[in-house]
């Protein structure tokens, strides 16, 4: 899993800009029915203008990244959009692993206003469905990473989606189609403390990850923070980050068999070799059932947030950023 892992995931500090105050649970947001099941890799950000929030711990992909970027650009030209919510999403494709990304973004948004832009600077309108569409162009700045096009639909005025056009008809389609939110997907978000500022959902089957683990994979803080051991065995994990002067990381842990969860369920091992072991974290609510293992690692606020950030725990701290 972790090979895997480490190969595609950009643990990235991502805040999203010009968003209402309040706060909702997960498990109440209207973009759940817009995710695909053919989704993989599930992350959010809940209340990105929290003043005890520092940043987001996102497990996503680069190209989800770039999506963010490219997305903040397309909208600038709208000064009264407003922002409640952002999920990005990755999925496989018949043409190779996690290679499909989208962003779903709830709030407000002048459609005409950001259309009209778009295609001022070379981008097509089209339509799927009935829903219209545009065809965004390559941004130059990542251009080498991503030569395809990809579609952008703003629904209602209320929701926007932005990604590759596979991922976006999928989920286009389920707009159209009424379509409730997926059963797994809800389930896991469901499971999720609702007061979480950010959360992820690796959704990857085990399978994707069969013997392909490798422990001497440079480390990620992440990995450090929940220890290899669980990691090795995870089948899906489920992550909710509440940030504030004592931060908490809440971890489910779903297995592909049968895991004795004692060994990495103790601070030693959890932090063995670890950049957090200075940070003293002590763990709350440990549980585990069949396949199970779930808990709270709290820590200081200020120190979750400077390792994400500074340290890369083996990988350059270049690759994490901050978008304010």
């Amino acid at each position: 899993m972790l090979n895997l892992l480490n190969r595609f995931l950009f643990p990235g500090l991502l805040l999203a800009a010009s968003a209402n105050y309040g706060f909702s649970s997960p498990a109440q947001s209207k973009l759940l029915p817009l995710i695909p099941r053919e989704a993989q890799i599930v992350a959010g950000v809940e209340d990105p203008r929290n003043p005890d929030t520092r940043g987001h711990l996102l497990l996503v992909t680069a190209k989800n990244a770039f999506d963010f970027d490219d997305w903040q650009s397309l909208i600038g030209v709208d000064t009264h959009r407003a922002i409640d919510e952002t999920i990005w999403v990755a999925a496989s494709s018949p043409q190779s692993q996690l290679n499909e990304h989208m962003l779903l973004v709830a709030g407000r948004f002048d459609r005409e206003h950001i259309f009209q832009a778009a295609q001022r600077n070379g981008a097509a309108a089209s339509a799927y469905r009935g829903v219209a569409v545009l065809l965004v162009k390559p941004f130059a700045r990542e251009e080498a990473q991503m030569p395809d096009p990809r579609w952008m639909a703003i629904l209602d005025g209320q929701a926007a989606v932005f990604g590759t056009p596979w991922l976006v008809q999928k989920t286009l389609d389920r707009y159209v189609d009424h379509a409730p939110a997926d059963a797994l997907v809800a389930d896991r978000i469901g499971r999720l403390n609702p007061r979480v500022n950010s959360w992820d959902l690796l959704l990857t089957p085990h399978a994707a990850f069969a013997k392909r683990a490798v422990l001497g994979q440079p480390s990620a803080p992440w990995i450090d923070l929940l220890g290899r051991e669980m990691l090795e065995n995870a089948a899906e994990l489920t992550l909710g980050i509440r940030y504030g002067t004592t931060a908490r990381v809440d971890f489910i842990v779903r297995t592909a068999g049968d895991l004795n969860p004692s060994p990495g369920l103790t601070p030693r091992p959890m932090l063995e070799a670890s950049s957090f072991q200075a940070l003293a974290p002590r763990l709350e609510n440990i549980g585990n059932a069949p396949n199970l293992i779930l808990g709270t690692i709290a820590l200081p606020g200020k120190q979750l947030y400077a390792c994400f950030k500074q340290v890369a725990c083996g990988e350059p701290a270049a690759a994490l950023r901050a978008a304010r």
